[in-house]
């Protein structure tokens, strides 16, 4: 049985007469080398106190630009070209001033950013951070002094006091994260802005801020705008849900009615492709097909006609509009028996699902990697950190080993000790029987054409610089593999092998969204023929249709090409749909392993126990409680 935990929405604060945050007719619009792009197009809202509303959609759906939008933080491209923010109901925050806006900005509204590298000063502290976003508020230097080692220990950063000195690039991708929201909740605002708070976090994490939010809405009035892909995150944290889709709202109702008996085909399509703990194990993901729409020249009609599967010709020609349905929910579609039809197609599919192909079946009797009593020991002038204690685990030829754990547990240290990065202090590592713990060259260069990498953050791992086709041809010129034509023809076969044209090796990486980024990153590391693939957090920063799309193309490449996997995640429901085997791990140690299926179902480890626990369920709180 799945370990779960059943923490109630936290209610609504009473409805008032005038709405905290009031949103009317939001038109925001980029410039582009091709005209405008409507990224925003006509969203209303209102927020109360205490609230927590979130909004949910693909990459591309206006979510980011709604939240910059509404605290006139928009880049230089961009602009409001219609509508109203009202902030309790007095100040327009479109037509406010700029002396307007810095009084409510980090005072009235705090903001959580995606990114919080890109969000950060590399070049300031972390205290200096927290202690400008006071000062320039009028707060006591004393006070902020306490106040910001109180703000590191709210968002779960061990030895606050200590912490404050240190850079952002001293902290690990979920601490800066919670770094972001330290910064955020400083002058404890009146409305938060959250961009994808608990993207980077591990599940206790996640279910630390989570609660620390919940409990700013209930003690001080603090009302959220939560932008996230995660359901499980919508289902626990959210009152109300408002869907977006190509700029537009096509449906907003409360959080149990959105996620319970979901009424736009989007909505639906959304909640089918989010993994779940408690799905059949290796029941295959149902991705969205096709991509969103061009909104630099947006569609005449519904702007999910063209990957709908009910879609009709007035579908294509006539902008449905918000139609009011039983109970007060919204929904703009001209199908009005949708959720039958697709619910029926939905078990027909479910039914016909082929389960993942048991271990026994993928396994050879010697494993492709074997780590034994693997150590890995920093050290500098005044710390010595014990990154990998003793850690021993096997991977088999066409298996999908899963590493999990929280952000320090020593899961990055790992993957990179395996792939050559950092040296290993102490134990041994077995490729194809070879000891590879300390390589030479020659081993080296052969490690590096068996092994690659699929990164975390598609954009990042790719040079801006170069085109598609000399990114995934790199590996295949620094392995001397090929002619140049052959190099050519390869390239083509590899992006049509996840699903991208060949023409695509034309042009750079910033004509693509981030999951086709992450099928280039993907093509890249296949480019050598490899025997493994390590994938370190490859879709943590993908929303759920992409996601779903990424996980089943590495299911396929996996049983095509026969390749072994170690996939680390955050996400556990993520880890169990793609793995075989699970390892745990915890301060640099591995307290469990075993059969995927098996370890998330009936967890033996505390620590395990722990992590499945704070996974929270996209399942609606009523319908948890019912059955």
């Amino acid at each position: 049985m799945t370990v779960s935990v059943e923490k109630p929405v936290a209610p609504a604060a009473a409805p008032t007469t005038t709405p905290l945050l009031s949103v009317r007719g939001l038109h925001v619009a980029f410039d582009s080398e091709r005209g405008p792009v409507h990224a925003v197009r006509g969203v209303d809202f209102d927020l109360a106190r205490g609230e927590t509303l979130a909004i949910v959609g693909e990459s591309g759906s206006g979510k980011s630009t709604t939240a910059l939008a509404l605290n006139r933080m928009l880049p230089a491209a961009g602009r409001i070209t219609a509508g109203s923010v009202l902030l309790d109901g007095a100040l327009d925050l479109v037509t406010a001033s700029e002396a307007e806006l810095r009084e409510v900005r980090g005072a009235r509204i705090g903001m959580v950013f995606q990114d919080p590298m890109t969000s950060l000063n590399p070049l300031l502290t972390v205290g200096r951070h927290l202690d400008e976003a006071m000062r320039a508020h009028g707060v006591d230097r004393r006070r902020r002094t306490a106040r910001a080692a109180e703000l590191l220990d709210l968002v779960g950063i061990a030895e606050p006091a200590k912490r404050l000195h240190d850079h952002p690039h001293q902290f690990s991708g979920g601490m800066r994260q919670r770094v972001m929201i330290a910064l955020a909740l400083a002058n404890e605002p009146d409305v938060l802005l959250a961009d994808e708070p608990t993207t980077a976090l591990d599940p206790t994490v996640q279910d630390q801020i989570l609660t620390l939010v919940e409990d700013l809405g209930r003690t001080l009035g603090t009302a959220t705008v939560l932008i996230t892909h995660n359901m499980g995150v919508v289902a626990r944290s959210a009152a109300r849900v408002l869907v977006l889709y190509g700029g537009r709202v096509v449906e907003q109702a409360s959080t149990a009615e959105a996620l319970g008996t979901p009424e736009h085909p989007y909505t639906i399509g959304l909640l089918r492709a989010v993994p779940r703990l408690d799905a059949p194990y290796g029941t295959r993901l149902e991705g969205i097909p096709g991509t969103p729409p061009d909104l630099a020249a947006p569609p005449v009609g519904c702007a999910f006609a063209d990957r709908c599967p009910l879609a009709g010709d007035r579908c294509r020609t006539e902008q449905p509009p918000l139609r009011t349905l039983p109970g007060g929910r919204t929904v703009a579609c001209w199908v009005e028996d949708a959720p039958a039809v697709l619910t029926a197609a939905g078990s027909r599919s479910a039914a016909a699902a082929k389960p993942k192909a048991p271990l026994a079946e993928v396994a050879d009797a010697a494993p492709v990697l074997a780590v034994s009593s693997l150590g890995k020991v920093f050290r500098s002038r005044r710390n010595r950190v014990v990154a990998l204690d003793d850690v021993s685990l096997e991977l088999f030829r066409g298996e999908t080993l899963g590493v999990v754990g929280e952000s320090g547990s020593g899961k990055s240290t790992l993957v990179r000790t395996l792939v050559g990065v950092h040296s290993a202090t102490s134990g041994r590592i077995l490729f194809e029987g070879r000891d590879i713990t300390r390589p030479g060259r020659a081993d080296q260069r052969a490690l590096r054409r068996s092994v690659q990498m699929v990164f975390q953050d598609p954009y990042a791992s790719l040079n801006p610089r170069l085109t598609v086709g000399a990114i995934v041809a790199d590996p295949l010129v620094s392995q001397g593999i090929g002619t140049p034509a052959e190099r050519r023809r390869r390239v083509g076969e590899l992006l049509e092998r996840v699903g991208l044209d060949a023409s695509a090796a034309d042009r750079l990486p910033r004509d693509f969204s981030g999951g086709q980024r992450q099928r280039i990153g993907i093509a890249r590391a296949l480019a050598p023929e490899p025997s493994v693939l390590i994938c370190d957090e490859p879709v943590s920063a993908l929303d759920v249709s992409v996601q779903a799309q990424v996980v089943n193309l590495l299911a396929d490449l996996q049983a095509e090409l026969g390749l072994s996997m170690v996939f680390i995640a955050h996400d556990l429901a993520v880890v169990r749909q793609v793995s075989h085997r699970i390892a745990v791990m915890r301060a640099g140690r591995v307290v469990e392993t075993g059969p995927a299926e098996e370890l998330c179902a009936h967890p033996r480890h505390p620590y395990t126990q722990a992590l499945l626990a704070a996974v929270p369920s996209p399942t609606p709180v009523s319908a948890r409680a019912a059955a």
